[in-house]
């Protein structure tokens, strides 16, 4: 029997990305889907786009206003029926190929809970900015997911990428919820650590979507703050280590996350001058 994936987007004021990345779930050359979008209470368009869609694989759920997004992140994904299931956030796309390739690993690789794989950035217009970005110091293949967990501690940066780089199986991911909210800008690593930490995670060192960076998007918020955060989730993780952290390897953790932070601060930078975090279409709106 073909598995059903549960494709699941937590949408809140989409437009105008909400678009293209519902056209790419649904050209995804592994059709057996089930596509949840779950309204957060927006005020734009969105919800007039997703009931147009003339789809039967897509369903589409209303959250009252004043959903945060860690409860429509949760209302979403428990939403979704799939053996497996894809969070992917309203601005990113998926690769044509995406789905496919990760139900495969996943099929192939009973006992890993979640498939990893690199992912594109790209700006507000949909150009590359960089090609396969993640995963980086590990291995295709199996993986220990408390090793990969530790070694982003250390790198002091998300190693395993935003979620649309990241298929779930389902029982995993939903005893791992609900998705945590008090520190925002690791939401996603947050979850990932009750799902992978002491289990088996199956990497793919190959793109299989597009990250955007947009004006929208959480990664163009203050540096600071995200080195804050990040600061505070490397102390909460470094608490749940057996063994613990050597003083050596704290201070490693500490230099990786401040030298994440000072790339992060010149790419942005970058980006303004080359004004990437605008999209044509809201210029032509503005």
């Amino acid at each position: 029997m073909v598995a059903l994936v549960s494709v699941v987007v937590p949408v809140f004021n989409g437009m105008p990305y909400l678009r293209e990345l519902t056209q790419s779930i649904l050209e995804q050359s592994y059709e057996h889907l089930d596509i949840v979008f779950s309204e957060g209470g927006g005020t734009d368009e969105s919800i007039t786009f997703l009931r147009g869609i003339a789809d039967p694989r897509v369903r589409i759920v209303q959250q009252p206003p004043g959903t945060s997004a860690a409860q429509n992140w949760t209302a979403a994904t428990q939403t979704g029926t799939g053996e497996f299931i894809k969070l992917i956030c309203q601005d990113d796309l998926l690769h044509p190929t995406a789905i496919a390739r990760q139900v495969e690993d996943l099929t192939s690789h009973p006992e890993a809970v979640m498939a990893v794989a690199q992912r594109d950035v790209v700006d507000a217009q949909g150009r590359l900015l960089y090609a396969r970005r993640g995963c980086s110091g590990v291995l295709s293949g199996l993986n220990d997911g408390t090793t990969m967990m530790r070694t982003t501690y250390l790198k002091g940066g998300n190693i395993f990428g935003e979620p649309l780089a990241v298929l779930f199986r389902r029982d995993a991911l939903l005893a791992a919820m609900p998705w945590d909210g008090s520190n925002p800008l690791v939401l996603d690593l947050s979850l990932y650590a009750h799902v992978a930490m002491g289990r088996t995670v199956v990497v793919r060192k190959e793109s299989v979507g597009s990250f955007r960076v947009s004006e929208s998007s959480w990664s163009t918020r203050l540096a600071r703050v995200q080195l804050r955060q990040f600061r505070q989730w490397q102390a909460q993780f470094a608490r749940t280590l057996t063994p613990p952290p050597s003083g050596v390897e704290r201070a490693r953790a500490r230099l990786g996350v401040r030298l994440q932070t000072t790339l992060r601060r010149g790419a942005y930078t970058w980006l303004r001058l080359r004004r990437s975090f605008k999209s044509q279409e809201r210029d032509l709106h503005a």
